[in-house]
């Protein structure tokens, strides 16, 4: 029986900073139209454990591609998906934080007025980003549509630490520096602790509820507007991170026993 619940999703997304964080002569934010994510795994962990760190990890969640979740179309508390099973906690064990692995490749759209540069307006038009490169995008509102853009910018470090890229999505993946986004990563981790301590007691059934949001959902890098656009990436490795990005989300999570 799968008892675990992923609901209230309002959606809220504490960006990176990467205008302060990263080299970028350019960046910009603005809200989703549709935000799309897979997730693969799900762990609680233990008293001890911080947002740089998951210790003693219990998998709750650990049967792999969750399938797309669609969380900008889902209506404030109703139930977006339901995933794993919490009864799959030690009994008696003290859990602090959650770490949830997903595919950094997120289904979005959106795009608005002065978003790649200062001057120019940009939309997200199909043209799929990798866990290398940002995602192009078009001036033109009209050619808006579902596009591939990848958690992170490319190459980045020095984000958040409860954030890094990891290579595989099971738990048997090679991490990333903690705030760091490795280009060629396809999967990340999130740490976040959770609103109250979780202890399993015999005999209950527990649930989980998770709140996220997306106003600042799509972000547009920029490493260069003389020569790099909405539509238009330079020659050469280091203009790799230009493009759109999606944010690491923030998430609160209450469990209930």
């Amino acid at each position: 029986m799968k008892l675990f619940r992923i609901i209230n999703f309002t959606f809220l997304f504490s960006l990176f900073l990467v205008s302060e964080v990263y080299s970028a002569v350019y960046n910009a934010t603005t809200s989703a139209n549709t935000y799309k994510i897979t997730i693969t795994r799900i762990e609680l962990c233990e008293t001890g454990s911080t947002t740089a760190s998951c210790s003693s990890p219990v998998a709750i969640y650990d049967e792999g591609d969750s399938g797309l979740i669609d969380i900008a179309s889902t209506t404030a508390g109703a139930t977006a998906a339901s995933l794993g099973n919490l009864n799959k906690a030690i009994i008696g064990t003290t859990y602090t934080y959650m770490q949830v692995t997903m595919k950094r490749a997120t289904t979005i759209s959106g795009g608005g007025s002065a978003l790649s540069t200062s001057g120019q307006a940009c939309y997200t038009d199909g043209t799929a980003g990798t866990s290398a490169k940002g995602a192009l995008g078009s001036v033109t509102s009209t050619d808006e549509a579902d596009t591939v853009v990848y958690m992170g910018v490319p190459g980045s470090s020095g984000g958040s630490d409860n954030t890094n890229s990891t290579t595989a999505g099971d738990g048997t993946g090679t991490n990333s520096s903690t705030g760091a986004f490795d280009s060629g990563d396809d999967y990340m981790e999130w740490r976040g602790a959770l609103a109250n301590t979780f202890v399993l007691k015999a005999g209950r059934i527990p649930t989980a509820k998770l709140a996220f949001g997306f106003s600042e959902a799509l972000g547009f890098y920029n490493t260069n507007t003389t020569t790099n656009d909405c539509d238009t990436r330079a020659a050469g490795a280091g203009n790799f991170a230009h493009g759109f990005y999606a944010g690491e989300p923030s998430v609160t999570v209450t469990l209930i026993d």
